[in-house]
């Protein structure tokens, strides 16, 4: 069973507006871009001044087992690396931060690991460097990611009643469903019907293969397990 909860409209307020000059003043030079992304998982817009976080941040969307993540903010990060902290469903902490492998720490001091470790755990947390490596084999689950929050974002507003019943009628009577024979029922609200199925992946209700194969017209959708 779809809880239908998850799937009522919300407003744009201040959490969807990011001032976006201090966030092009804080960038020093020209080392990575900077991404504003829609945060299905945080509900909220986030300015993200690193190619690799970026990656990173679209495949915790679809992980499950968060809850919700959040950027350091730029008065409180302890060296240049951009982290985050990530919430657990279990209770559980962790701090990532982003670096491409092989660079050198930096010079002086602790180290950045060495602070950035400490400051984990003195918020309890554990302290995890994630690099490129970590994103091999993920090419496709990263598409797919982008594709599903779009598709959420683009009716974050909208009330999706009748698609989520069609969906969850559909999944009471059949092991599995179709996401093209879903979006060609008449009369259907294609970009709705698109936004209750990425949300029931995002939230684990629903399964299809988004890692080995892109998400379009030929997936198919299944009732989760758990």
């Amino acid at each position: 069973m779809i809880e239908s909860s998850r799937f009522t409209p919300s407003s744009v307020g201040p959490s969807h507006h990011v001032d976006v000059f201090p966030v092009l003043k804080r960038r020093r030079q020209h080392r990575s871009n900077i991404w504003f992304f829609e945060s299905p998982k945080n509900n909220e817009r986030l300015a993200i001044t690193s190619d690799l976080a970026f990656m990173h941040l679209v495949l915790l969307e679809g992980d499950t087992s968060v809850a919700r993540y959040v950027l350091t903010r730029p008065e409180d990060k302890v060296c240049e690396q951009p982290a985050v902290t990530i919430y657990r469903l279990n209770g559980g902490m962790e701090w990532w931060s982003f670096r491409r492998a092989g660079r050198p720490r930096q010079a002086g001091g602790i180290g950045c690991d060495a602070a950035l470790a400490l400051a984990a755990s003195a918020a309890g947390a554990s302290y995890i460097v994630k690099t490129e490596r970590d994103l091999v084999g993920k090419e496709l689950l990263f598409d797919n990611w982008l594709h599903l929050c779009a598709a959420i974002t683009r009716c974050r507003s909208e009330s999706l009643v009748r698609e989520l019943s069609i969906v969850t009628d559909g999944l009471r009577s059949q092991r599995e469903l179709v996401v093209g024979n879903l979006t060609s029922i008449s009369g259907i609200d294609v970009a709705c019907m698109l936004a209750v199925i990425a949300q029931a992946i995002r939230i684990g209700q629903v399964h299809t293969d988004l890692t080995n194969r892109l998400f379009g017209s030929s997936s198919i959708l299944s009732r989760s397990r758990s």
